[in-house]
């Protein structure tokens, strides 16, 4: 049969399409893999600080290397038209929020912007490459493996440290809390008082449980190290990835014909065990590991004694529970969660003097913002202005008290757009592939369970929340290359809706103060 003749009408799409798509993914895939890399190289080093435990990388501008490893690669694929780029919703509010701190701060305290200011640029810089330089599906699950497997590796060190002998550490002059790094003087203790009095004079000691890679807990809560070094920063930052281990296990669903597939019947089961029962079955034993996962997080909230990563978890575990098993997924989250409640979390007067100084920090934002008249401090002035030297512990107010209440705006529709992204094609119909219709959903439970615990942490500049920010930029970028219908825009009537979202918390936050007395 010839080639043009109208007989056969549906080859010729075939014919046409194919070879294309085929030379198209050959040519862009070395390069793009490699970006792809380097990025999950560079957000492993910035999760786990590699360089601050193993000697051969200390002293290495590692972070500085990989980025313009990343400039290169990223500038190849411009040059030679591999690369797309479609600008995702809270991208220029990210931008926007950045420059409007800076500008405060400029106005406010010159003499800060310079390191204020750098830090800023980096966060910016790991949005950034994430965002632009996983550029398809297998770039962003490489990301929320890469993110995964690191969070696995933060927690085995946490649970490790949890049954880890008592040591003498010695902390920096002034941190009294050992809130900083703690470094082992090689003596075993009971308490700090056995340290005092074998130890050297006028120096911070602590008796805490010696952990792996120099890691030590705080207070008899485990944690991590550099930006996980707080306990609850440690147990936000595992539940935020723990979405992608739920979605990671339902790729194993087999894409076989059901005729293909043995019957209850074949089997020789008895007829109760119906075939849907078990493929019901079946399916909740491929979520074995991830349930495991969700386990060995669990046990290390436990021991971070964090109420917010209990409570993050529970909305996490509750929000994929549903999703997966609907009304069924209430009753097992009602029957498995209560006794992480009673388990997790402080109590007694540590946790009432932790909880009463929470509430003095948020009164402190709440009056920064009315002395400021709603300009800000500026960047990281927080902590100086406040009577306790502490910052807010509350995002959204730590945003409005050194950025004003237009960097509280700014913010708030980050967080927003970037959400808007994956619920939209979690919920759309679109033509993306299966792995992009796992990952959406995972990307917003993940941040949902992220806006929640912001609350009661200062993240509005943290490098993780911004690592999730681009994760659903990437998201975008590869929904768009395989369909270009879908598109997120935020219009004036959205913005101004988000906005008067965000300046109601302040006297709500002001009430809720008041009636708690």
């Amino acid at each position: 049969m010839a080639k043009g003749d109208p007989e056969c009408p549906d080859l010729h799409p075939l014919l046409r399409k194919r070879p294309r798509a085929k030379e198209s993914q050959l040519e862009g895939a070395p390069s793009g893999d490699m970006a792809a890399i380097i990025v999950c190289v560079l957000c492993a080093l910035v999760v786990l600080k590699p360089q601050e435990f193993v000697p051969i990388l200390s002293g290495l501008p590692l972070l500085y290397l990989l980025f313009a490893l990343f400039v290169v690669a990223f500038a190849v694929d411009v040059l030679r038209g591999r690369a797309r780029v479609d600008l995702p919703p809270h991208a220029p509010f990210i931008l926007a929020f950045f420059l409007w701190g800076a500008l405060v701060t400029l106005v406010r305290k010159p003499s800060v912007l310079p390191k204020e200011g750098l830090e800023l640029v980096i966060v910016f810089c790991i949005f950034g490459v994430i965002a632009l330089g996983l550029g398809d599906t297998k770039g962003l699950k490489r990301f929320c493996w890469t993110l995964l497997v690191c969070m696995i590796f933060a927690t085995t060190v946490a649970l490790v440290q949890s049954r880890g002998p008592y040591g003498c550490m010695i902390a920096a002059q002034g941190d009294w809390e050992g809130k900083g790094e703690l470094e082992y003087d090689g003596r075993s203790c009971e308490t700090a008082l056995d340290c005092r009095r074998d130890g050297l004079p006028d120096v911070n000691y602590r008796c805490e449980r010696v952990g792996p890679f120099g890691t030590a807990t705080i207070g008899g809560r485990v944690r991590y190290r550099g930006t996980l070094a707080d306990p609850n920063e440690l147990s936000l930052a595992a539940v935020m990835a723990l979405p992608f281990a739920l979605a990671f296990a339902e790729r194993r669903r087999s894409s076989r014909d059901s005729r293909q597939a043995p019957s209850a019947a074949s089997l020789g089961l008895p007829p109760l065990l119906t075939d849907r029962l078990l493929a019901g079955v079946g399916s909740w034993l491929r979520m074995t590991p991830a349930l495991l996962v969700a386990a060995a997080f669990a046990v290390m909230i436990v021991f971070s004694q964090s109420r917010m990563g209990v409570l993050v978890f529970l909305v996490v575990m509750g929000l994929a529970f549903i999703r997966r098993a609907g009304v069924f997924g209430v009753v097992i989250g009602c029957l498995a969660f209560p006794p992480l409640l009673v388990l997790g979390g402080r109590s007694g007067a540590e946790a009432e003097a932790s909880a009463d100084e929470r509430l003095d920090l948020v009164a402190e934002a709440l009056m920064m913002i009315r002395r400021s008249k709603g300009i800000g401090f500026g960047l990281g002035q927080f902590a100086d202005e406040s009577t306790r030297g502490l910052t807010a512990h509350n995002s959204y107010l730590l945003a409005a008290a050194e950025t004003g209440v237009i960097g509280a705006c700014l913010f708030s529709l980050v967080l927003y757009g970037a959400l808007k992204v994956p619920v939209k094609l979690w919920f759309g119909s679109y033509d993306v592939d299966a792995d992009l219709r796992r990952l959406a959903p995972a990307i917003a439970i993940a941040l949902v369970g992220a806006y929640v615990g912001i609350f009661f942490l200062s993240w509005s500049y943290k490098e993780f929340l911004y690592m999730m920010l681009g994760a659903s930029a990437a998201l975008y970028q590869a929904a768009r290359a395989q369909d270009a219908r879908f598109s997120v825009r935020i219009d004036v009537r959205e913005a101004a809706s988000v906005c008067a979202l965000c300046l109601l918390l302040f006297p709500i936050v002001w009430i809720v103060l008041h009636v708690i007395g």
